[in-house]
């Protein structure tokens, strides 16, 4: 299992993502977070795309996620989000 952790800049961008959306879209963004999160926590590495020096980006549903996976210590950070998609 990984660790993982949101940097508090990126949960704050996240809510200002949120409190834009509608009651629907706001759904779709909450499971495809758990879903994320589940992910970074089993396997990572299988998580989006690779990046140079340990990114990787992927796309749930209405975003585009940055994060840092450090293999060694078993350790995930989200460093960025944006709105993505429709």
């Amino acid at each position: 299992m990984f660790k993982y952790l949101w940097l508090e800049a990126t949960l704050d961008k996240l809510a200002d993502i949120y409190i834009t959306l509608d009651v629907s879209q706001r759904d779709r963004v909450a499971a495809g977070i758990e879903l994320f999160n589940q992910q970074l926590a089993t396997d990572p590495l299988e998580v989006g795309e690779s990046r140079v020096g340990g990114f990787r980006v992927a796309f749930p549903p209405l975003l585009k996620v940055s994060f840092h996976v450090d293999v060694t210590n078993r350790r995930v950070r989200v460093t960025d989000v944006t709105q993505y998609g429709r």
